[in-house]
């Protein structure tokens, strides 16, 4: 009788193991989905925020940064936290020039730097 009990028992963990494994991955590639698609609910272009005392001596608009293009050639990480944290940040040109924000790639070595280039629109538009 406890040859019998044992088979029983054997046969349903291997059923419950059957079911578990393809579980497994079904939530785990699940998971892996969702972190890859949250990454892509940033806009393609973000607006940059002034504080109401630079928009008061302002003589151009906010800058417009292409975060897709960006996303496309770079992970996360590259920027985000040590560059630019996750949250919005107030970014002048005194910070662009001492190679802060934008500054710290685009310095003339790395990338472009804000004087070359073409016009102010390139960035403020």
């Amino acid at each position: 009788m406890s040859h019998y009990i044992i088979g029983k028992i054997k046969v349903a963990a291997e059923k419950i193991i059957f079911l578990l494994i393809p579980l497994f991955f079904l939530l785990f590639f699940s998971f892996i989905f969702i972190l890859n698609s949250s990454s892509y609910q940033v806009p393609a272009y973000v607006k940059f925020q002034r504080t109401p005392e630079i928009e008061e001596e302002a003589e151009e608009p906010p800058a417009i940064f292409p975060h897709l293009a960006h996303q496309e050639l770079f992970y996360c990480y590259v920027c985000h936290p040590s560059i630019f944290s996750f949250r919005a940040n107030v970014i002048t040109h005194d910070d662009f020039d001492n190679g802060k924000f934008c500054g710290a790639c685009h310095d003339g070595v790395i990338a472009w730097h804000v004087d070359d280039a073409p016009d102010c629109e390139f960035c403020h538009k």
